[in-house]
């Protein structure tokens, strides 16, 4: 198997967001990891390829939900605005 990463960062209305929630989910919905972004709010998470959606959202947010196509190694960025 080889892996990607699908990094990025969590901002509310430019400003980094710390500890904020990003949760991925697999093809057909089913929950498969959860990491936090540190002080820069910035996150990065592992996956194999394949059709991925992050959601993030903190404290006082609404949640923000992207999808991702990974097609192989690499890694892809995926930021979010949660600002909504």
């Amino acid at each position: 198997m080889t892996e990607s990463r699908i990094i990025g960062t969590v901002t509310r209305a430019g400003t980094p967001v710390a500890d904020a929630f990003v949760w991925c989910a697999g093809p057909s919905g089913e929950f498969v990891a959860e990491v936090r972004t540190d002080p820069a709010g910035r996150y990065e998470l592992y996956v194999v390829a394949g059709a991925w959606t992050l959601t993030a959202f903190a404290p006082g947010t609404d949640r923000v939900a992207h999808g991702a196509q990974v097609n192989g190694p690499g890694d892809m960025t995926l930021d979010f605005d949660l600002a909504g």
